[in-house]
């Protein structure tokens, strides 16, 4: 077996599990945390014993999401750390079980600083030449995003830049914008031919709909590229929205799309070295 490539994938939504501490305390059922999660993520990007570090966060991104930031200001209203809200706009918590403030700084320390230290470390070892922070996305804007209603490209790659992934005013980029536009370009001709579960957009986008969460923000582009990977979730789950039942895996559709991806994801790091 060869040895495994320099890479980081990160899976900072792929998970589902309910913190203890909030366990007694949710009004969503389980079909409401997987349609809040990037579910199957951790199938498509498989690619351990591949990579030289793979990163998965197991709780639900509904309760507590570690890509965003620590600070009232990046984020919408009830979509920070420890949620409030759907993407569909319902209410995460059963009314009078909210988190309070001690609770919501516990479940910061206890989840969300652990992560990004291990992202911290990743970002200073010189003998990682690229960091992937891998995602999955609905096929049509949530309700309470800031594209509601819209139907998303089948992928998306980020670099916090623009639609040529070229810097946007004082906020740098996390990897250069032509490895982000090869990237992209590699991952638009790889998913272009695939038949969808529901309509989707273009075969690919950059910076749109997302340019990057926290996790780009905080730690990339420091000492190696940092990019964000999206997929339609249209490619293998389907229509979705809060109130649907669970889609269990389809495992022909996520094998294809893992070859396809790694396919895509080993041209462009050719690029970087």
């Amino acid at each position: 077996m060869s040895a495994p490539l320099p890479i980081a994938i990160l899976l900072p939504h792929a998970g589902l599990a309910v913190p203890p501490e909030l366990a007694d305390r949710l009004a969503l059922d389980e079909a409401a945390l997987f349609h809040e999660a990037d579910a199957y993520t951790d199938l498509i990007y498989d690619f351990r014993g591949r990579v030289a570090r793979w990163l998965r966060f197991p709780y639900a991104r509904a309760l507590v999401d570690v890509n965003r930031s620590d600070s009232d200001n990046h984020t919408r209203p009830g979509d920070g750390i420890v949620k409030r809200q759907t993407s569909y706009g319902r209410p995460v918590y059963r009314p009078g079980c909210e988190p309070d403030p001690a609770l919501e700084r516990a479940l910061i320390r206890r989840y969300w600083q652990p992560w990004h230290q291990q992202l911290a470390a990743i970002a200073a070892d010189p003998a990682i030449r690229l960091v992937l922070d891998c995602h999955s996305m609905a096929a049509v804007g949530p309700y309470a995003y800031g594209d509601p209603g819209a139907l998303r490209p089948r992928a998306c790659v980020a670099n916090l830049g623009d639609e040529q992934a070229e810097p946007v005013f004082w906020r740098p980029v996390t990897a250069p914008p032509e490895l982000t536009r090869q990237l992209a370009e590699a991952i638009g001709r790889a998913l272009a031919d695939l038949p969808a579960l529901t309509p989707t957009g273009p075969a690919v986008a950059v910076n749109r709909p997302f340019a990057g969460g926290w996790n780009l923000w905080a730690h990339g582009g420091k000492a190696q590229p940092w990019l964000m990977i999206e997929i339609s979730r249209g490619l293998y789950i389907g229509a979705q929205h809060d109130r649907a039942p669970i889609v269990p895996p389809d495992g022909e559709r996520i094998a294809v799309l893992r070859k396809r991806l790694w396919a895509a994801i080993t041209s462009a790091l050719s690029i970087t070295q």
